[in-house]
């Protein structure tokens, strides 16, 4: 690719652009948010058509304006998010759009053989919708080798894996490259980039940055590489939480699992954790199906403490979000927050009871989109006594807040009445953050917050969750990054098929034992 532009309006988002993958190499493709990484991938895709230059594959000039014909051309790409027909079997999902194949028995032969001869361990029979994560992603991977791509890009593709999980896709991707199939590695965990990469390509702000060897960079120079000695400087916590602390065995990481629990995280400043603000007892929440989706959990978040639930994506971290913060109904059980029973209370008593929710799906669930910035900040306090008056809303005094909100949580926006729906996604997560953390919680719910933030995004994430804990807050972090629960909680609980399977604390844990628990294998290892 050479001199690649390409431009959304008035953003430039890929300015001049060179980047070149060798055969049967690992390349992988860094940088922060908005460095232009997942871009560039969706013009070489054939999703994206380029403003400017050029590209050539296997040394003719390609210019796919379709991912069909990217295909075509023995390009392929695997989403962070998965697309799959779930009620389809995998050989169905993985034939779908095709013609010929010669039979639903040939086409099952010759998947289960491309399965066992890459390592991508699957049954060609099975429902796609019955699979865990890691399966359902060696199905998209097993679907671009079956259409015989010679380019597999990976976006993101160990965000929802298991330690062994991730261990399994690098040793498929040694199989892989071998036979003469290059991979982009699209990443932002630096530790995995360089344990399974031959050369790094760095982006910054729609610009290539640099290409360097792996064996001529460790993780602080990556780091430094992706967003300036300053940021990284300031980005401490969340430099060590994407495995950039500093390695003995940088030259040579033996693993490719998440880093030791071992680093030093920040302590609470009070006394220890105080008495419980959360007590969940036996409780029990459906899907949007009616199905069970939280099945008899019991947990407790102390006053000042940190608390993570660990597990794999769809094992009813949403449910049991929804159910905490009073957003999804509860079937039975018990959730106080400091003595309050609220599980058959309204949504504005679980606001009245200091309850505070930072969900998943910012764009979604976190705000609305046509609204402006003021409206969004105030979403949920629009009853409290300080913004009343006369029976009405006192506006003068909402919008001075939102503007010191704006300011303090750096929210980029032309105005406090600019619509939070034209926000970047960064920007947008400030505005969930802002409106959370303003009300200073008594129960604070954080899931998968920094998910797709860059580094200095990342730790004021982490900086405001420290403020909350040491203001006396309880403070349940729901995340699938196990390094991440590793630096800023206390203790985790794992959750699978909606059920807590096992305690650890978070300084002293197996996370290849812990892997095991998130995929329903094994039982929790009584440390007592």
């Amino acid at each position: 690719m050479a001199g690649i532009d390409k431009s959304f309006g008035s953003v430039r988002a890929l300015i001049d652009v060179d980047f070149e993958v060798a055969a049967g190499e690992v390349h992988g493709l860094v940088g922060g948010n908005g460095a232009g990484k997942t871009t560039l991938m969706n013009v070489l895709y054939g999703l994206y058509r380029p403003d400017a230059g050029s590209i050539a594959f296997n040394g003719s000039p390609l210019h796919a304006r379709t991912p069909k014909e990217a295909i075509a051309a023995g390009i392929g790409m695997v989403h962070q998010n998965l697309l799959q027909v779930t009620a389809y079997s995998v050989s169905e999902n993985i034939v779908l759009g095709m013609s010929g194949g010669g039979g639903r028995r040939a086409e099952q032969a010759r998947i289960a053989g491309l399965s066992d001869r890459f390592g991508l361990a699957v049954d060609p029979r099975a429902r796609t919708g019955d699979l865990s994560v890691g399966a359902r992603q060696r199905v998209e991977i097993l679907k671009v080798l079956y259409r015989g791509a010679r380019l597999l890009i990976l976006d993101e593709p160990t965000t929802n894996l298991t330690p062994q999980e991730v261990d399994g896709l690098f040793a498929s991707l040694d199989v892989i490259v071998a036979e003469g199939t290059s991979v982009v590695f699209i990443s932002h965990k630096v530790r995995e980039v360089l344990a399974a990469c031959q050369r790094i390509s760095v982006m910054r702000d729609g610009s290539a940055l640099a290409t360097v060897e792996r064996s001529s960079v460790d993780a602080d120079g990556l780091a430094t590489l992706m967003v300036g000695d300053l940021a990284v400087e300031q980005a401490g916590e969340a430099v060590a939480a994407l495995g950039l602390a500093p390695l003995g065995e940088a030259e040579a990481p033996a693993e490719s699992g998440p880093a030791p629990a071992s680093r030093p995280k920040a302590q609470s400043t009070t006394s220890g954790s105080g008495q419980a603000r959360l007590q969940v007892r036996d409780l029990v929440s459906h899907n949007d199906h009616g199905l069970p989706a939280v099945r008899d959990v019991s947990l407790d978040v102390a006053s000042g403490e940190v608390v993570g639930i660990a597990g794999v994506a769809g094992n009813g971290q949403v449910e049991l979000a929804e159910a905490l913060t009073g957003v999804r109904p509860i079937r039975s059980g018990s959730v106080q927050v400091e003595g309050v029973e609220l599980s058959d209370k309204r949504t504005a008593a679980w606001l009245r009871a200091g309850v505070a929710y930072v969900p998943e799906d910012r764009h979604r669930d976190g705000v609305c989109g046509a609204a402006s910035v003021t409206d969004n900040l105030l979403l949920g306090s629009q009853r409290l006594d300080k913004y009343k008056r006369s029976g009405l809303i006192a506006w003068r005094r909402v919008r001075d807040d939102a503007d010191r909100a704006i300011e303090a949580y750096s929210i980029r926006t032309p105005s406090a009445s600019h619509q939070a729906g034209m926000l970047s996604g960064g920007n947008i997560q400030r505005v969930v953050l802002a409106r959370a953390f303003s009300r200073e919680p008594t129960f604070l719910l954080l899931h998968n917050a920094t998910r797709g933030l860059d580094l200095r995004s990342t730790q004021f994430v982490y900086d405001r969750v420290h403020e909350a804990r040491d203001r006396g807050c309880a403070v349940l972090v729901i995340s699938e990054d196990l390094d991440e629960l590793s630096l800023i909680t206390e203790r985790f609980y794992v959750l699978y098929d909606g059920k807590t399977v096992g305690e650890h604390p978070s300084d002293d844990y197996d996370p290849y034992e812990v892997g095991r628990l998130m995929s329903g294998v094994g039982q929790a290892v009584d440390r007592s």
